[in-house]
C-alpha cells in the first residue's frame, strides 16, 4: 500500500479522523500493513491481544465462538473499510473476546500496542483524542452487537 493510501485510511478511521496531519503521521510511523485471504482468521477468541487493526480494504466478521462443541457461532459484527477492531488492547492487554475472520480478501493496518502506547505517552493530546473516539466507537459497537445477539436469540 502506498503511504498516501495509509494516510487516507487513518484520516477516515473513527479513532484517528480528528487528529491533525502531524499526529496522524506519528501514528502512521507505528503502522504495519498486513494482508489476508477470504476465510483467514486474524485472531481467535481467547488469544492474547496486543494489536489494534484498521481495515484498509475488505470485510471482517467478528464472531463469538461457543464454549461447548456442537453449538453455533454467533456473528456479532461485520466490519468494513476504515473500521477498527481489537482496540480494547489500548486499554489493557488481555485475551481477545471474539474471533476475527476475513469475509473477503482483506488488507489491514496493524498497530502494535507497545508502539502505539509509546506515541500516546509522548503526545498525551493524541491519546486523549483517540480514547475519546474509542469510547464512542465501542459504545456503538456494543449497541450493534446487542441488537445482533437479540435478533439471533429472539
Amino acid at each position: 500500500m502506498h503511504i498516501a493510501d495509509s494516510k487516507k485510511v487513518l484520516q477516515n478511521s473513527q479513532l484517528f479522523k480528528n487528529l491533525n496531519e502531524i499526529h496522524r503521521d506519528l501514528i502512521l510511523m507505528v503502522c504495519e500493513e498486513v494482508n489476508y485471504c477470504a476465510g483467514d482468521t486474524i485472531f481467535h477468541q481467547d488469544d492474547p491481544g496486543d494489536v489494534l487493526y484498521i481495515i484498509s480494504r475488505g470485510e471482517v466478521d467478528i464472531i463469538l465462538e461457543p464454549e461447548q462443541a456442537g453449538k453455533e457461532t454467533i456473528l456479532i459484527a461485520q466490519l468494513g473499510k476504515y473500521e477498527t477492531f481489537g482496540e480494547t488492547v489500548l486499554i489493557e492487554e488481555g485475551q481477545r473476546s471474539a474471533t476475527a475472520r476475513c469475509r473477503t480478501d482483506t488488507q489491514l493496518l496493524r498497530l502494535p500496542r507497545t508502539r502505539l502506547i509509546r506515541v500516546i505517552e509522548d503526545y498525551p493530546e493524541i491519546g486523549f483524542r483517540i480514547m475519546r473516539h474509542m469510547a464512542a466507537d465501542l459504545m456503538n459497537k456494543l449497541q450493534s452487537s446487542n441488537l445482533n445477539i437479540r435478533e439471533k436469540l429472539f
